[in-house]
C-alpha cells in the first residue's frame, strides 16, 4: 500500500453505519407498521474509478421523508408549526396529531460530518506520509551522487 486510504471500503463501512442506525430510528420511533419503509432502506456504492470519487446513493420509500418532517394526509410543511402551537394551547385533543418523526435527516447530517472528518484524517495522514517518502527519495538521491 502507498499510504493511500481505500476510499471505496470507508465508503462502503460508512454507509452500512448510516443504514444500521436508520433502522434503529424507524424501529425507536415506531414509524410504520408494515415495516415497509425499513425494508426499502437500501444503498448502491459506485466504485472508485481513475479521476472520479466513490459514490453511494441510498434509497427508501418517499413516504419516509413525509413522516421525517411530520406532513402528508392533508398537513403540509408550513401548517406543521401552527399544528403544534394549536395544540399547546388546546391541548392534545385539538388538531392533528401529525408529528415529525425525526429518523432521516438528524441521523444523515450526522453521518456526513463523521464522514468529512473520518475522510480529512485519512487524507491529511496519507499527504503526510507522501510528503516524507517523497524527502527521503531526495535525500536518497542527493547522497548518492558525492
Amino acid at each position: 500500500m502507498n499510504g493511500n486510504p481505500d476510499l471505496n471500503k470507508t465508503i462502503d463501512a460508512w454507509s452500512t453505519f448510516v443504514l444500521e442506525r436508520w433502522h434503529k430510528k424507524i424501529s425507536m420511533l415506531q414509524i410504520g407498521y408494515s415495516q415497509q419503509l425499513e425494508d426499502s432502506l437500501s444503498r448502491e456504492l459506485f466504485a472508485q474509478s481513475a479521476g472520479d470519487a466513490a459514490k453511494v446513493t441510498f434509497s427508501f420509500h418517499y413516504y419516509g421523508k413525509f413522516s421525517d418532517m411530520g406532513v402528508g394526509k392533508g398537513v403540509d410543511l408550513g401548517s406543521v408549526s401552527s399544528l403544534k402551537s394549536d395544540r399547546a394551547l388546546g391541548g392534545n385533543e385539538t388538531g392533528n396529531r401529525r408529528r415529525p418523526k425525526k429518523w432521516y435527516s438528524p441521523v444523515f447530517y450526522t453521518e456526513v460530518a463523521k464522514l468529512k472528518f473520518i475522510l480529512a484524517k485519512n487524507y491529511a495522514h496519507s499527504g503526510a506520509l507522501a510528503i516524507t517518502e517523497t524527502i527521503s527519495d531526495t535525500s536518497l538521491s542527493f547522497n548518492s551522487n558525492p
